[in-house]
């Protein structure tokens, strides 16, 4: 495909544009005139991931998983529930120092770059510019054409997934590496590869059952052994699996750029983007309602005892409650300075200590203004007036 006529006349038309339209725009730059080229990022960008990625998306049929027999164990969790967890200190992240052994991956900087950062003010403009803006997460594209953020492959067994659900999960993967550019900066980020095994109730517990023979029902998992997320898929509930998905690869990318993680920072990133809705090639944060309710009608714990808690005191008797205030945390960090440049100066942190000891409570205790006791009062005033609002990124 790559050598072909059509393909290099579709990639000469759309660089130059997209140069065009990256000298044309400067900083601040209202881009209601050019709403026709805005379109076309949207539009063109998952066909150019699908042209350049190296590691072309796959779909594949009932061949991926072998050998298999049915399990009897079934899900017990909530019919409403949308992602529920191990309560084994051996859980879905809990060995994240499994990445620290594993090759290096690619530096997004190994290849040329043009990028161009496109964003909405407060009044709902759209901007663009070839620098970040302030105090905003933008749409970042490549337009050298060179995919740096990751590659992915979506194997499915037995199930048939809806015809939007692969490009909804490359939009998602795109937002959440938005969001961890905003993190670290172009030079620290690295492509991940991100492989989903979507597969249906009976083959997900007998995976389960090999892996994890004494885990309790969950919805997903990653093995960062083998850089892999297995997600239950229910054809009633596509939604779930998408869910589910993005709260895996977020797992995925967290443990690939800082490896072993304190629970409430790598859960809170994937409790916070499991509820992204992906619309065109953009993406809404939507609060937990599930979350909220639950924070609603329980005893929250001191945000000290809550963030220095480990892995097997984490999934103990009030799991699900660390879940929900875990996304409570990093929603209201999320929405606007000083918390998310609060959570980018943890990130970076960690990342400089990436597979070393670090504190992330400290870390967070340095970077928010006030320290620990001035975020606890905001958080917990937060919460009670209920302000959760819907994040763009």
């Amino acid at each position: 495909m790559k050598d072909t006529p059509r393909f290099w006349l579709t990639f000469a038309l759309l660089f130059a544009l997209s140069i065009a339209g990256a000298i044309w725009l400067n900083k601040g730059t209202d881009a209601r005139l050019f709403a026709p080229l805005i379109s076309l990022f949207d539009r063109v960008e998952h066909f150019l991931a699908e042209v350049f990625l190296e590691d072309a998306p796959t779909l594949t049929g009932p061949d991926v998983v072998h050998g298999q027999q049915a399990s009897d164990i079934r899900d017990s969790a909530s019919p409403h529930s949308l992602h529920t967890h191990t309560a084994l200190a051996d859980d879905h992240t809990a060995n994240d120092h499994q990445v620290c052994g594993r090759p290096p991956t690619k530096g997004r900087t190994d290849t040329g770059t043009v990028l161009v950062y496109k964003w909405e003010d407060e009044n709902g403009r759209t901007h663009m510019a070839d620098k970040p803006p302030p105090n905003r997460i933008a749409n970042v594209t490549d337009i050298s054409g060179n995919k740096r953020d990751f590659t992915y492959q979506i194997l499915t067994t037995a199930v048939e997934l809806p015809i939007n659900f692969q490009g909804q999960i490359h939009a998602g993967s795109k937002r959440m590496y938005d969001t961890w550019h905003f993190f670290l900066g172009e030079k620290n980020l690295r492509q991940s590869r991100i492989t989903l095994k979507i597969i249906d109730q009976r083959q997900f517990d007998a995976v389960r059952a090999r892996e994890w023979p004494n885990s309790k029902p969950v919805a997903g998992f990653y093995m960062p052994s083998r850089n892999e997320a297995f997600v239950r898929y229910d054809s009633s509930r596509p939604d779930r699996a998408l869910a589910t998905s993005f709260h895996e690869i977020s797992h995925l990318i967290t443990a690939s750029h800082l490896g072993p993680t304190a629970p409430w920072l790598t859960e809170g990133l994937a409790e916070y983007f499991e509820t992204m809705d992906v619309s065109s090639q953009s993406g809404t944060i939507k609060p937990n309602t599930q979350h909220l309710r639950r924070l609603s009608s329980s005893s929250v714990p001191s945000l000290g005892d809550f963030l220095r808690q480990d892995r097997l005191q984490w999934n103990g008797p009030k799991r699900d409650l660390n879940y929900a205030t875990a996304w409570s945390l990093m929603h209201f960090l999320m929405q606007g300075a000083p918390g998310m440049y609060a959570i980018k100066e943890v990130i970076e942190g960690a990342h400089a200590h990436s597979c070393k000891p670090f504190s992330a409570v400290s870390a967070l205790d340095k970077a928010y203004p006030g320290g620990l006791l001035k975020l606890e009062g905001d958080w917990r005033k937060w919460l009670a007036a209920n302000e959760a609002t819907e994040h763009q990124t």
